[in-house]
């Protein structure tokens, strides 16, 4: 008999990515030398959102076609990261896995990635094993920018681009503590200016300590423009399925987002509802990577870190 979960976990591999991120930190600051600290923290906290529920036993169940899977991440006026590792199943690793020497069979080196923006073609810096850096490409709302590498497993290119949406930050952002007798929800108040056309946004929600957990990715409520176009608009909402205390670092984030990015949030954010897993179907998560999978994007967030003792 095989231990399996019902969802294979091939988008998940950017939460991966950041527990590698940590290991090679010092070569990213290094190389890097005008990124903060917290800055990189931010950057790695945005990309956590790994889930692993309860296990089923089956057998049987046939392991995917390797392929590449793609994940970015823009720290503003800072540089870019990209990602590049293989999909994996959930019959490859769960929670009782060895991260750190499952890393090492997923995460893929050597390969010269492309970014073309603006007319120009920069080449990737390789930081560390699976990991690529970027610390010069510009960073302008509306930009189109086009990622190209070949990808190992079938020596096809593979491709994929993005726009860099318009910069939307809080207008202003209160947070309290709700306390029952379960544990201590927080309760989010903000409000933003809406731009003109239609919008997509996500507000991250991620509690920060010493130690990045694959396994909790941040709570994510999604807000398109549909019944508030081009104005200010106020509202809040409950994190639940967490447990707050006082001392706790948090990381709050706005972002505005592409349509497709919104879609996969919005499916991604439906399973977080299954409390039986094993009773759900499948799901295939979509992909803005041409000959892989995962997801590009070059968006602009607005990071707010607060501590629960302030609330």
């Amino acid at each position: 008999m095989k231990t399996v979960r019902n969802i294979f976990i091939n988008n998940r591999v950017c939460s991966v990515f950041c527990r590698q991120f940590l290991i090679v930190l010092p070569l990213i600051e290094n190389m890097f030398a005008k990124i903060h600290h917290l800055l990189l923290i931010i950057c790695l906290s945005l990309l956590i959102y790994a889930c692993f529920p309860e296990p089923l036993d089956v057998e049987g169940v046939p392991s995917p076609e390797n392929q590449v899977v793609v994940n970015s991440q823009i720290v503003p006026d800072q540089f870019l990261a990209v990602s590049i590792t293989r999909n994996f199943s959930a019959l490859t690793a769960g929670p009782q896995s060895n991260i750190d020497s499952f890393l090492t069979t997923i995460l893929i080196s050597d390969l010269e990635i492309h970014i073309r923006a603006d007319g120009q073609t920069y080449i990737m810096d390789s930081v560390a094993e699976g990991i690529y850096g970027l610390d010069d490409l510009p960073q302008e709302a509306g930009t189109l920018y086009e990622l190209s590498f070949i990808n190992p497993y079938n020596g096809d290119s593979t491709r994929a681009s993005t726009t860099m949406m318009e910069f939307v930050g809080f207008e202003s952002l209160e947070t309290s503590l709700l306390v029952n007798e379960f544990d201590t929800l927080l309760d989010v108040q903000y409000s933003l200016i809406d731009p003109q056309g239609k919008n997509w946004y996500m507000i991250n929600v991620q509690e920060l300590d010493s130690s990045i957990d694959i396994t909790n990715r941040p709570f994510t409520e999604l807000i398109n423009d549909e019944n508030f176009e081009d104005e200010s608009y106020q509202s809040s909402f409950t994190v639940f399925f967490r447990d707050f205390a006082p001392q706790d670092t948090i990381l709050i984030s706005l972002t505005n987002i592409s349509e497709e990015y919104y879609e996969f949030l919005e499916l991604r954010n439906e399973q977080r509802y299954q409390f039986i897993s094993e009773l759900g179907e499948p799901v295939t998560y979509p992909t803005n990577v041409i000959n892989g999978f995962g997801f590009f994007n070059a968006h602009l967030p607005d990071i707010r870190i607060i501590q629960a003792d302030s609330l």
